[in-house]
């Protein structure tokens, strides 16, 4: 009886079945049969790659990506590559990789990763000026990427929220129809820190309405007092001046005279 030759497909397709039992080690060893059986079978290396990955085998992983990578220029290959050096610790090569993900499709995941390595890792503050990669963005004006980020603020810690928030505004066209709004969207935020730190009552009353501890407020919102001083109130205070620019009618101009009173009282009671 002859002996059945295996093709790469064989192998490839008992590759997913061990996969599916998680049997990972004969996974492997299945879609290595594949590609020595067919080295141009590109859906062999990126399932062993996820394999290894899985395996917490970033090295090996890697290589893969890299290899599917150098065929064709896929955003999920350098974003595959980026969290494998950052997970081997290497976040100086993984910060380069995202940032030019980033480039290539204006995502706030690309930039929040961004924004945690060199949060986490101040060392890394001199390789990527987050306030110079905000001015390189401008570059990308575009209303449909600046809304993905306001999106992405109100997902986030206030921090970032307001990272977010200044990308919004960077990323829309000067003849945006939402400069309006987006420039009371930044000027509100900048009031709400700086009251969550030093208005005690307005705290209480965040506190009540949202029915959370001292503790899990400061969980959810992450606020930071030392980060904050009047100068925000003044920064708020610009933005609102530069929402009237874009304002349609003397309702609109009132309103923001209004804000602009309130922070003079706000700044004056604290």
């Amino acid at each position: 009886m002859t002996e059945k030759i295996w093709s790469a497909e064989d192998y490839f397709n008992k590759a997913k079945e061990f996969e599916a039992q998680d049997k990972l080690d004969e996974a492997i060893y299945f879609y290595t049969e594949a590609i020595e059986s067919d080295n141009g079978m590109k859906k062999a290396y990126f399932s062993r790659a996820e394999v290894f990955f899985q395996e917490k085998d970033y090295k090996n992983a890697l290589i893969d990506y890299e290899y599917l990578d150098s065929l064709e220029n896929d955003e999920k290959y350098l974003e595959k590559r980026a969290i494998c050096y950052e997970r081997m610790r290497d976040y100086g090569k993984s910060l380069e990789l995202y940032v030019k993900l980033l480039l290539q499709d204006i995502e706030p995941e690309a930039y929040e990763n961004i924004y945690r390595i060199v949060e986490n890792h101040p060392q890394f503050k001199t390789q990527i000026d987050l306030k110079e990669l905000d001015a390189l963005l401008v570059k990308f004006s575009s209303e449909d990427k600046a809304i993905k980020f306001k999106k992405a603020a109100s997902e986030t810690d206030l921090d970032q929220r307001n990272d977010f928030l200044n990308l919004y505004l960077t990323l829309l066209p000067k003849n945006s129809s939402y400069l309006y709004e987006a420039n009371i969207d930044k000027a509100d935020a900048e009031v709400f820190r700086y009251r969550l730190c030093f208005d005690k009552a307005f705290r209480e009353e965040i506190k009540q309405k949202e029915r959370l501890t001292e503790k899990e407020l400061n969980n959810k919102y992450k606020y930071n007092p030392e980060s904050l001083s009047e100068l925000n109130l003044v920064y708020a205070t610009q933005k609102y001046n530069e929402a009237t620019r874009y304002a349609v009618n003397l309702d609109q101009v009132n309103y923001l005279d209004n804000k602009v009173k309130q922070i003079v009282q706000l700044a004056s009671a604290n």
